[in-house]
């Protein structure tokens, strides 16, 4: 597939998103630059293509696909190929990434190799998956790391330290609860419960209550703005139907109408970090009240998450700086200095 000099890439895989941080384009440590400088410099897409059904012909990638949603014909899809560091459809995941990389790879090009992100809980099987069809695509060097570790590392946390390190991970398909320390995830936990199904949940909501169909885009746009895990008086005015009919219908939204699925949020996640500190030693478990829990991805941004996990654990919470591109920068920083990392990670060749 390419044709050029030597060339390095980092890819943070989301389900949702996709990453990708050519090497080249970066003289500096990540560290040394601004998150703004960082970003101009991440090609960032939407991990879904728009298709026709019966030949699979292209229409459109990323967020022009996405933009399609809800507006296409009967004879037209949209793919996300991604979930959960799994390949659902592998041909439209060939055809997306292609695309993805015919932008980043613009010349003669030998020896690609690639640092990939993955979730904490990919299997094995899912791994070598992954790393086969990157292969497939013509990559001479596949590595992976999990996408906890490389936002730990992004955030310039010394991660081969003995010292343990709690990080709460949040995307798109789920989270990933982990304890960091000497280089690797010695405790980890997760759930499915993501941005996906928030959406999900805040359509069917809605759908039951108020007897008001939303589209998949009004519902982001209520999780972002006014979806909220702490008392709010945030609300938005939204344009759909009427669920039995096709009748337009406006609607204020209010933070507390959504009050049943950020108390269905607050379970589950209350849950989830019980299930791990249940497992931790008393060592880690001091580290951590030391060091408190670290929130990473873009979910991380949830409206009163800070304040309800505090008020959850006995622990200091702390959002971290641009939390959707520190995997990018992570795996970008391992790719650097992969001699510097190799001795205290394991990653996948």
């Amino acid at each position: 597939m390419f044709k050029s000099l030597s060339k390095k890439i980092a890819i943070d895989l989301g389900s949702s998103k996709i990453r990708i941080v050519a090497l080249d384009e970066l003289k500096n440590e990540v560290w040394e630059l601004s998150p703004v400088d960082f970003k101009a410099k991440v090609l960032e897409e939407d991990a879904c293509l728009a298709r026709r059904k019966d030949n699979h012909k292209l229409l459109a990638i990323g967020k022009e696909a996405l933009e399609m949603q809800g507006r296409l014909d009967s004879f037209a899809e949209i793919v996300f190929p991604f979930y959960q560091s799994r390949i659902l459809d592998r041909e439209a995941a060939a055809t997306l990434m292609k695309e993805l990389l015919k932008k980043v790879f613009k010349g003669l090009v030998l020896n690609p190799s690639v640092m990939l992100t993955t979730t904490a809980s990919a299997t094995t099987l899912d791994r070598k998956i992954l790393s086969q069809f990157f292969y497939e695509l013509g990559f001479t060097r596949v590595n992976l790391i999990a996408a906890p570790l490389a936002a730990a590392i992004g955030a310039g946390i010394p991660v081969a330290d003995a010292s343990g390190t709690l990080f709460l991970q949040m995307g798109s398909s789920g989270s990933q609860f982990s304890a960091i320390a000497l280089g690797s995830l010695l405790f980890n936990e997760n759930s499915d419960f993501g941005g996906d199904r928030l959406n999900t949940e805040i359509i069917e909501h809605l759908s039951k209550t108020e007897n008001f169909a939303i589209s998949l885009e009004s519902a982001e746009i209520l999780k972002k703005e006014v979806f909220s895990l702490v008392p709010s008086q945030k609300s938005k005015t939204i344009t759909g139907k009427t669920t039995n009919g096709s009748n337009p219908l406006e609607l204020k939204i209010k933070a507390s109408d959504l009050e049943p699925i950020a108390d269905l949020f607050k379970l589950e996640y209350e849950s989830l970090i019980n299930a791990l500190l249940s497992k931790l030693p008393p060592d880690l478990v001091a580290d951590a009240l030391q060091k408190g829990l670290l929130l990473s991805g873009g979910l991380a941004k949830i409206n009163g998450l800070e304040d309800f996990l505090s008020s959850k654990i006995s622990l200091p919470v702390a959002l971290l700086d641009e939390p959707d591109l520190l995997a990018s920068m992570g795996a970008v920083a391992m790719l650097k200095n992969i001699d510097l990392f190799s001795g205290s990670l394991s990653l996948d060749a």
